[in-house]
């Protein structure tokens, strides 16, 4: 495996080649002596005697050591050896004791080259303190802290300094002191200063040595490149280390697997770190990282799995407790036991190992993992403030700049989510949806920001949709709302991202489905059915044996929008199985599970549904059923009332609004119900709007219920609107009466508007008012439009039909009012069809106008006709309705007389005489009615002008239009008679040509077939003389002869596929005889045996290759020089067909072309190649192939071209061409 770096992961052979270290073990004192002698001078003649120290078994106080070393002036070693002995059994404190006393013997004081080697030793043992002292100072008072042994060893290490600079101990010593230094600084410009002086410092000790490195420089190097996330580069340093110093102490293994890690190979990771731990079985370091590996694991498998389990017992078990026995205070595995703690609640423990962690560490991130824990304990134990401190100090544990974000600081992620979770606990909202946005800037693909967010928006949403009269700021909740929606959906998204191995959430998708319900109803659709498939697929999953059922809940919310989508059989099926759900938990006793109000619910929504079905009678049991249980169930009460109020006579209704009134007069509902029962009621015009019965209504509930109410501001909008268009509009002042009523009615819609934009009712008033007041058809038509999408009635497209109409957009309006008619009211509305039969009349008007379209305008006549007559025939006491119905007759017969006799019919004449007759008669009906549309005069008068003028000019123009198409029909039966001929005679001119092209073809059939037979025969004589020939020259011998005797002769030029096969020949089914393979070899044989020639042959190459087996190939030679010689030498130079013994001769016209071209071909070309083409390609002309007189000019123009010398005709398959 080699990475983008170039960097190699032969860690069997670099790292871990168990054979060239087999044996390392890993000491730092083996240089130091079980035991040492101090020599005693007992005086000037006495001899020198020795005392033997023990250094395994040195006393507690070493101050009779040192008064020892002291009074014998000992040197250097002595002091050095016993202070280590100290530090091998881990004694540092008297280690440090014995140097500090050392450095101050008067030996040392006279000397300052013995003095250094105990400095530095004194620095390396400070540093050592350093490293296992706590942060922060505990209740005992002689621990020091991690600062106080780097001050000490600083100090010791300049006074070390003074006596050599640039020994290369005190250099080490410097680095390491920056390095240690920089993993404690808190302040980030602090830890970038000390880094950079460690870099620089190791850096030259690395370097300074010339071709010999120093190793613990570049253990160092590799550690500093690390920490700045060079991992390609510390990887490279580490395994440089391992190659020169295998035995190195600390371990390279454990840097490389570190480095395996951060680059993403966590397998070969693990292999350094397994090495590390053979090398050395005691490293608490390789058997901490071995227990992360393990635990790493875990995270993408199922607890329920044994892998799951043996991974996260090797970790806990094995690994983890055996580091925590090497070294208690070891950080990385007080954070792994806290956390294994935590998830059993073990919170007593999670405290306590998380700060000794934080103390012991000298890495932030490590401190920052201690903060978080502890926080996660506060957190879970309620304690928020605590939980929010501590999450925040593991935030900034972690601190560094983004990519591109200057300035900002990305931080601990699960902290910082924490923070966000908390504040969202302590009710601080505004403060949570700050942190988690800036989470996002920072981390725009974690999931759990995204979800919290989008859920807080959501929220936010919700709270202001439940308020009432809300008014202001609904941009910025619309705003909110398609926020919440973006980053729902976004997580959403991630779930089909299979790489993530993401469950989807039932929670999620239902604040999904509750976003979009209000205008997006398909949308909500699709998350609720998610939803139930996620609950059957959960259903499938369970194993307890247990009866399980979807949640009603859930049935009924999708079953409202199958509801408001008009599938009502789907919503009734939910509706019924909910129901059926509900039925079995409460025979369960289901806990938590209120199964009278699901029922009651659930009853109430199917009755909503037969009802909107048209089932009223189920709908009126199923109400009823449900007051029975719940009396006092308003809104049920309600709905019934209402359908009792829709029937004739609302006898029933009446009494039950009333009682309605009297019990629940409080509920806004209740009275919405009863503003509209007093709209049906009849009222006088003009109407007194301050008395009127409704407008006092809706004005009590506005003063004395709820100054807010929709319905009640949309109510009196309506009632307005109503005055304002039955008003006088005779003078001036009549108008501006009237224009002012219409601004109240606006008024009145624009506070409904303003407390719901999305009324759409009082939208569909302001664009009545826009109408009626100042003929503003283009924005009302804007409006309805968009209404026609909410709105689902037919008052909204009969109401954008008027408009299309006063735009004369006829076609448009027409189509508006059919969707009216037919859409929602049954086709059996009087109102819509007499607007249908009005757009018709209208636009029958416009076209009569005009002498182009005036002949289209009969049509329309007649359909606002037939409109008009549906609509009498709906409401046949209508006065107003026979009066539309004459008007349009009486029109319909005076458009269509003044037409040309070409541009109407004698039929249609005749039926607009029928129709004026009948309109006479309704005019001088109406006229004598009581209530007549119009004056009765003016109706006379029509009367009178049709039966006196109109009348008579009919008939002469009906008289007139006989004549014409009687001639007319004259004309025409000629043309069609004419026509018929012509057409009669171009189908006999057809069938004589194809008989006369079938008989053409049976007599090219014949003449091909005489053909054939004729090259037959001129192919036998052929052959039968190139026979005879062979004989005479002695170039075929009678073994030959045999062979060619009678029709089945063949050609001498053969290619040799072997000898023995069995003879004879073969006829194909189109009568062509084919020479078996044994024929040609033999022929071919003779042939070579008698011929001087260098010739190849073309049927060997497709033997030799496929022993027979392959399909023969037919072939002939074409235009081509080839061998010169003897005439009788060779008997022709074409190429022979393997396949077909005789082809065809040339047709006269084919050989005089063919002829052409070759003469052309000779002046052109000098000694050319034959060419090989697949009869295949040309078996519709075999015949110019074999044409005697052809094959002789060939013959004598290639002896013409190439000499008298002998050659060789190169043969060639046009696969070889290619």
């Amino acid at each position: 495996m080699s990475y983008a770096n170039g960097i190699s992961s032969s860690v069997s052979a670099l790292a871990y080649d168990a054979s060239s270290v087999p044996t390392i073990k890993h000491n730092r004192f083996t240089d130091i002596p079980a035991a040492i002698d101090i020599p005693i001078q007992e005086g000037e003649d006495e001899e020198e005697t020795s005392v033997e120290v023990d250094l395994s078994a040195l006393p507690d106080d070493p101050t009779e050591l040192c008064v020892l070393l002291d009074n014998e002036s000992s040197t250097r070693s002595f002091w050095m050896y016993i202070a280590l002995g100290y530090a091998k059994n881990g004694r540092i404190d008297q280690a440090i004791e014995m140097l500090s006393k050392g450095k101050e013997a008067a030996a040392m004081q006279r000397d300052a080259n013995e003095k250094l080697p105990m400095l530095g030793a004194l620095v390396w043992l400070y540093l050592m303190k350093a490293r296992a002292a706590s942060r922060s100072e505990s209740g005992a008072s002689e621990q020091k802290t991690k600062d106080y042994y780097l001050t000490l060893a600083t100090s010791t290490l300049n006074e070390a300094i003074r006596i050599d600079r640039d020994w290369m101990v005190n250099t080490l010593a410097r680095g390491t002191i920056s390095l240690m230094k920089s993993a404690l600084a808190t302040n980030p410009a602090e830890k970038k200063t000390n880094m950079d002086s460690a870099t620089k410092i190791f850096e030259e000790a690395y370097r300074g040595q010339g071709s010999r490195k120093n190793m613990f420089a570049a253990m160092a190097r590799a550690r500093i490149l690390f920490a700045n996330k060079k991992y390609a580069q510390a990887l490279e340093a580490y395994q440089e280390v391992l190659l020169h110093r295998p035995d190195m102490d600390p371990d390279p293994r454990i840097g490389i697997g570190l480095c395996y890690w951060a680059l993403g190979y966590k397998d070969d990771a693990k292999i350094a770190w397994e090495r590390a731990l053979e090398v050395d079985p005691n490293s608490k370091i390789a058997n901490i990282l071995l227990a992360l590996y393990h635990l790493s694991t875990t995270t993408h498998l199922s607890e329920s799995s044994p892998e799951f389990v043996e991974n996260y017992k090797r970790a806990i078990n094995d690994y983890t407790q055996r580091a925590y026995k090497l070294d208690k205070d070891l950080p990385v595995a007080c954070i792994t036991f806290a956390t294994y703690f935590f998830s059993k609640k073990g919170m007593g423990n999670v405290e306590t190992l998380a700060k000794k962690a934080i103390d012991y560490t000298d890495m932030s991130t490590v401190a920052s993992d201690g903060w978080y824990l502890l926080a996660r304990k506060h957190h879970y134990a309620g304690e928020y403030e605590r939980a929010l401190f501590y999450y925040r100090k593991s935030n900034e544990g972690r601190f560094e700049k983004p990519r591109g974000a200057a300035g900002e600081e990305r931080g601990f992620l699960p902290a910082r989510l924490g923070i966000g979770q908390v504040q969202i606990l302590m009710k601080d909202l505004g403060s949570a949806k700050f942190t988690f946005e800036k989470i996002l800037t920072h981390y725009p693909k974690c999931i759990e920001a995204m979800t919290i967010l989008g859920t807080l928006y959501a929220e936010e949403v919700f709270a202001v949709g439940a308020q009432t009269g809300v008014t202001g700021a609904k941009d910025d909740i619309a705003a909110v709302h398609k926020k919440a929606i973006n980053l729902l959906e976004a997580v959403r998204n991630c779930w089909k991202d299979s790489k993530r191995n993401l469950r989807p959430d039932t929670s999620l998708l239902l604040t999904l489905a509750k976003l979009y319900e209000g205008d997006q109803h398909e949308k909500a659709l699709q998350c609720l059915q998610q939803v139930q498939q996620l609950e059957i697929e959960a259903i499938q999953e369970d194993e307890s044996g247990e009866e399980q059922h979807l949640p009603p809940q859930l049935l009924n919310n999708i079953a409202v929008f199958q509801y408001h989508q008009g599938n009502y059989d789907v919503a009734r099926e939910l509706y019924q199985t909910a129901l059926t759900t509900c039925a079995a938990l409460a025979q369960k006793n289901a806990e938590g599970v209120d199964t009278d109000a699901l029922v009651t619910t659930l009853s109430y929504n199917l009755a909503r549904l037969e009802e909107a079905a048209g089932n009223q009678d189920e709908a009126v049991k199923l109400y009823e059923g449900l007051l029975t249980r719940h009396e006092d169930y308003v809104d049920a009460n309600m709905r019934l009332t209402y359908i009792y109020l829709r029937k004739n006579p609302p006898d029933e209704g009446v009494k039950r609004v009333q009682k309605l009134m009297q019990n629940d007069g409080n509920n806004l509902e209740v009275r919405s119900l009863y503003g509209w029962y007093l709209s049906r009621q009849k009222k006088k015009f003009p109407i007194n709007i301050a008395e009127d019965p409704e407008m006092r209504h809706h004005k009590h509930s506005l003063q004395h219920y709820d100054k807010h109410d929709r319905y009640a501001l949309t109510a009196m909008g309506n009632l307005y609107l109503i005055t304002a268009r039955e008003m006088k509009r005779d003078t001036e002042q009549d108008r501006e009466k009237r224009r002012k009523m219409y601004e109240k009615a606006v008024e009145f819609f624009d506070k409904a508007l303003l407390l719901d934009s999305k009324n759409a009712y009082a939208a569909q008033g302001v664009a009545i008012a826009l109408v009626e007041d100042r003929r503003q058809y283009s924005q009302a038509v804007g409006i309805f439009t968009k209404l026609r999408e909410t709105v689902k009635e037919g008052s909204v497209f009969l109401n954008l039909g008027h408009c299309l109409a006063g735009l004369e957009q006829w076609s448009r309006s027409i189509e508006a009012y059919d969707t009216a008619l037919n859409k929602y009211q049954g086709g059996k509305d009087h109102v819509t069809l007499t607007c249908l039969g009005r757009v018709w009349y209208s636009k029958g008007r416009k076209e009569k106008s005009n002498e182009a379209t005036a002949a289209q305008s009969i049509e329309s006549f007649k359909n606002a006709l037939s409109y008009a007559k549906r609509a009498l025939e709906l409401a046949p006491d209508q006065v107003i309705y026979q009066f539309n119905v004459a008007f349009v007759q009486f029109q319909l017969a005076q458009t269509i007389r003044p037409l040309p006799e070409s541009q109407k019919s004698l039929a249609d004449m005749e039926e607009a005489a029928k129709g004026l007759d009948e309109a006479i008669k309704t005019f001088t009906t109406v006229a004598r009615s009581k209530n007549p549309p119009y004056p009765p005069q003016d109706i006379d008068q029509r009367a009178a002008m049709g039966r006196n003028s109109l009348k008579g000019q009919l008939e002469r123009a009906i008289e007139a239009q006989k004549l014409y198409e009687e001639a007319n029909a004259t004309k025409l039966a000629e043309a069609r008679r004419r026509r018929e001929a012509e057409i009669k005679k171009r189908e006999e001119d057809e069938r004589r040509k194809k008989e006369g092209e079938e008989a053409r073809q049976r007599q090219l059939a014949e003449e091909r077939r005489r053909l054939v037979e004729e090259s037959r025969v001129v192919a036998k004589k052929r052959e039968e003389e190139e026979l005879a020939r062979g004989l005479a020259t002695g170039e075929y011998d009678s073994d030959d002869a045999a062979f060619v005797g009678g029709e089945k002769g063949k050609r001498k030029r053969r290619g040799a596929a072997g000898t023995g096969a069995k003879r004879g020949k073969k006829r194909r089914e189109d009568g062509v005889i084919e020479t078996s393979e044994s024929e040609r070899d033999v022929a071919d044989g003779a042939s070579r045996r008698k011929r001087r020639s260098k010739s190849r042959t073309l049927a060997g190459e497709e033997g030799e290759g496929d022993g027979g087996d392959r399909p023969k190939k037919r072939k002939r030679l074409t235009k081509g020089g080839g061998a010169v010689g003897k005439r009788g030498k060779y008997l022709s130079a074409e190429t022979v067909d393997s396949e077909e013994d005789e082809d065809e001769p040339m047709p006269e016209a084919d050989r005089e072309r063919k002829d052409e071209e070759d003469a052309g071909a000779k002046k052109g070309k000098g000694r050319r190649k034959p060419v090989v083409v697949d009869d295949e390609e040309d078996e519709d002309s075999p015949l110019e192939d074999l044409d005697p007189g052809l094959f002789e000019e060939e013959e004598k123009e290639r002896l013409r071209s190439m000499g008298s010398g002998d050659g060789d005709v190169e043969m060639r398959d046009e696969d070889d061409d290619e």
